[in-house]
């Protein structure tokens, strides 16, 4: 009995074949991927309405306000900040004196601030006249 069980058995196994599915390139993907792209954007432009190209397209609204019930503004959008000029107080020589002076010096340390306000803050710093 054990041996007509090995024999069916390896028949059906002999039978069977695994057959590894094709693979499919990067070069192959990469096509697929940009017909596709290309499709759906020649649908968008089918699609889309040719605009004037001397109107500008976008619309500005008016910022929010909210105001509470007797009237008043509790929230509006906020006012566009001027970036201020920063004034150093050294002027360019005694900065490049100053940081040659011995580390324990204030001279040294505030020409090192200076040098660091000038990389933090670029076009903003100027020297004092």
């Amino acid at each position: 009995m054990r041996q007509w069980w090995k024999t069916c058995y390896s028949l059906s196994m002999a039978t069977i074949k695994e057959v590894e599915p094709r693979s499919i390139s990067v070069d192959e993907e990469a096509l697929k991927e940009v017909e596709g792209y290309v499709e759906r954007v020649e649908k968008q432009m089918e699609i889309k309405k040719p605009s004037n190209p001397l109107q500008p397209s976008s619309v500005k609204t008016p910022a929010p306000k909210v105001q509470d019930d007797f009237g008043n503004v509790v929230m509006q959008a906020a006012q566009k900040q001027v970036k201020a000029k920063i004034i150093l107080p050294m002027d360019e020589i005694e900065v490049k004196e100053g940081l040659h002076h011995k580390i324990i010096d204030a001279a040294r340390w505030l020409a090192e601030w200076c040098v660091l306000m000038i990389k933090k803050y670029p076009g903003r710093v100027f020297y004092k006249r």
